[in-house]
């Protein structure tokens, strides 16, 4: 495999018709959309992506898309999580036979959110176990909001530094996509010392813009602007080549204001707002959810389109 990507990575959410099935055309334009700010795909992810939420067949149907639709050597991470560990190999086993086999494959990362399906005990074994039956690198995601929302949560919403440790130690884990406080991930950053080719992605826009202590972000919010995304990932990750002529820090400071008020609303409910967003920018053919998705009060989705209108209609939007 190609070494990790770095900048930024793209996290979308799954476009569906309002029967419930994957909605082709929609998908396509979002990825024409992305494609060329993205250093990165992900997609099929919890929260975001609707993973949890949606049927195996849409999850497999979904992956068959990208791995024909996507650009050859665009790197593409996609969600495995099932309920059980069963359930989640089940799938991979399943996903694993749909990526080509040749010398020219595709980078493929599949994405899991361990505390999922299991504690914190007992998950270094539970680990080897899974690694052993993939044929693809392994990406962790620590979220513990969405573990917050489940029926009967375990004790610990997030990755144990001790865990985390034994698990970045594992060669067929190789990195790890991060929310939660800034204290423990810098207790992961310390933790993952003996391995630094394991990469830490910032998974809260808010925190990176302002405080950039990794080698990637991984943004929902730039499926609705890409280009300013992509230039403020850059700006963050090589302030120095922000600061001469042509660096345009004055746009780049507006561009952080403008977008991080957005996120502030659509951190709430990612898909339902996100979809939102997209589908009246004219990418999704309509903002369906499924079902078992929480959608949002109707005063934030005015206030969510209200923001959306205003920064469309900025200079700053207009600069690109």
């Amino acid at each position: 495999m190609p070494p990790l990507p770095e900048g930024l990575l793209i996290e979308l959410v799954t476009p569906l018709t309002p029967t419930g099935s994957l909605d082709q055309d929609g998908l396509a334009h979002l990825l024409n959309r992305v494609e060329p700010a993205a250093a990165a795909v992900v997609a099929g992810s919890p929260g975001v992506g609707e993973a949890l939420e949606l049927p195996r067949s849409v999850r497999l149907e979904l992956f068959a898309s990208l791995v024909s639709d996507l650009p050859p050597k665009l790197p593409l991470f996609f969600g495995i999580t099932g309920a059980t560990p069963e359930e989640t190999l089940g799938l991979v086993e399943d996903l694993e036979g749909e990526v080509k086999t040749e010398s020219g494959e595709r980078p493929v990362y599949w994405l899991d959110l361990p505390l999922w399906w299991h504690s914190n005990r007992g998950l270094p074994q539970a680990y080897q176990n899974l690694c052993r039956s993939l044929k693809h690198p392994l990406v962790l995601m620590n979220h513990p909001h969405l573990i917050r929302g489940k029926t009967k949560p375990f004790k610990h919403v997030n990755l144990r530094t001790a865990i985390f440790k034994k698990l970045s130690g594992l060669p067929g884990i190789v990195a790890i996509i991060y929310r939660g406080e800034i204290r423990r991930f810098l207790h992961y950053y310390a933790a993952r010392a003996a391995r630094p080719d394991f990469m830490l992605y910032e998974a809260d826009e808010r925190r990176f813009l302002a405080r950039p202590g990794a080698r990637g972000l991984v943004s929902a919010g730039a499926q609705l602007f890409p280009v300013i995304w992509q230039h403020l990932t850059k700006a963050c990750l090589f302030p120095e080549e922000s600061n001469g002529p042509g660096g345009h820090r004055s746009q780049i400071w507006e561009w952080s204001n403008l977008l991080l008020r957005l996120y502030e609303l659509y951190q709430l409910y990612p898909a339902p707002l996100l979809k939102l967003g997209l589908f009246h920018q004219g990418v999704l053919n309509s903002p369906t959810i499924w079902p078992a998705t929480p959608s949002f009060p109707g005063h934030l989705g005015d206030r969510f389109l209200e923001l959306l209108i205003n920064l469309e209609d900025s200079k700053t939007y207009n600069y690109l």
